[in-house]
């Protein structure tokens, strides 16, 4: 299994229209063949502070999510939402 965790800050006056945004990637990723588990939750402690994590099956299901136009419209439309770079974290679970 490999796991990706992507923190994305997002700027208060775009938080409501972000959310919106997030679910729609949700819904989506969440049917793609090998998403074990895909979700957008929002930090405890710092308000707009959100993390997607994503669980794949194995890189084959993480390179057909990169190609679909769900992911890819995310990618192209996201940064007017940020008040700072999006940090990505992947590790494969050896278990």
């Amino acid at each position: 299994m490999i796991i990706i965790n992507v923190l994305l800050k997002v700027k208060e006056e775009k938080r409501e229209e972000f959310l919106v945004f997030v679910e729609d990637l949700v819904n989506k990723s969440r049917q793609d063949e090998g998403a074990l588990f895909y979700d957008c939750l929002e930090s405890l402690d710092t308000r707009n502070q959100f993390m997607i994590i994503e669980n794949w099956r194995d890189q084959a299901a993480i390179d057909k999510h990169n190609a679909t136009d769900h992911l890819k419209k995310f990618l192209a439309e996201i940064d007017p939402y940020l008040s700072a770079d999006k940090e990505l974290k992947k590790v494969e679970y050896q278990g």
